[in-house]
């Protein structure tokens, strides 16, 4: 299960199934090219950013194997951009500015370049993950103003992302990266997550008359419950789980 997480697999399956429910949330048909694009297209960025992981006492599994695998990483991530610029070719042939935009964005987000890597930022971290995220997909569903659902979906995101900060609160402190979950009880951290949750589910059901934010915050309960195991893969699997889900009702 680590090798999934090091090399992007639930990533890529987290952000393919965020355009499945921006699709399903906007009443659009759902587009195979556009989801297996986002999908090779987030692995590839994921494994860009894990490639050179910073060396500190406090390295994870995933940090450790990024180091060791640095060629396969290296393929990996070759591969899975050609894949995605296919697939992404074939929805629309401008998408494929989506990969320099996305190795850019990521590069501004990890790494100390000409300005301060955004995830050493503490209340910016999460929300610029969960707003990229979004965004990205608002743009390959190309669903039309105003995007009612890559908000819902933001919210969602960034909830998200400060679980995943709690698993990592030892290492972004060795890196300079000071977040939320380091500076506050983990409880709290849930109860902001469990009203985030909420409050993207109100407002995917009024603005966009969707059930999507629902069903997300009917299985919220199922991630605490579980948060002593491998809390990043189950927050990454819970969404494609979703979008089964939605897709069948």
């Amino acid at each position: 299960m680590g090798d999934m997480t090091t090399y992007g697999i639930w990533a890529s399956l987290y952000v393919a199934s965020v355009i499945s429910l921006l699709s399903q949330i906007a009443g659009k048909p759902i587009s195979v090219a556009a989801i297996v694009g986002s999908g090779f297209l987030a692995m590839a960025v994921y494994v860009l950013h894990r490639i050179s992981p910073e060396i500190t006492d406090a390295m994870q599994r995933r940090h450790l194997q990024a180091v060791a695998h640095r060629r396969t990483m290296l393929f990996l991530f070759g591969l899975s951009s050609i894949v995605a610029c296919g697939m992404l070719y074939m929805v629309q042939p401008i998408l494929l500015l989506l990969l320099p935009i996305g190795c850019i964005a990521v590069t501004l987000y990890g790494r100390k370049t000409v300005c301060y890597p955004l995830r050493n930022i503490m209340y910016l971290k999460p929300t610029t993950v969960g707003c990229s995220i979004a965004l990205f997909g608002w743009v390959l569903t190309g669903t039309p103003l105003p995007p009612v659902g890559a908000i819902g979906m933001a919210i969602v995101v960034s909830a998200d992302a400060l679980l995943c900060d709690i698993q990592d609160v030892q290492y972004d402190k060795t890196c300079g990266c000071v977040t939320l979950p380091a500076n506050v009880h983990a409880l709290t951290i849930w109860f902001i997550v469990f009203s985030l949750n909420i409050v993207a589910a109100c407002f995917l059901w009024f603005a966009a008359g969707s059930l999507v934010g629902w069903i997300i915050l009917l299985l919220c309960p199922t991630l605490f419950v579980l948060r002593r195991f491998d809390l990043r893969m189950f927050v990454d699997l819970r969404l494609p789980l979703v979008a089964v889900i939605a897709w069948t009702l």
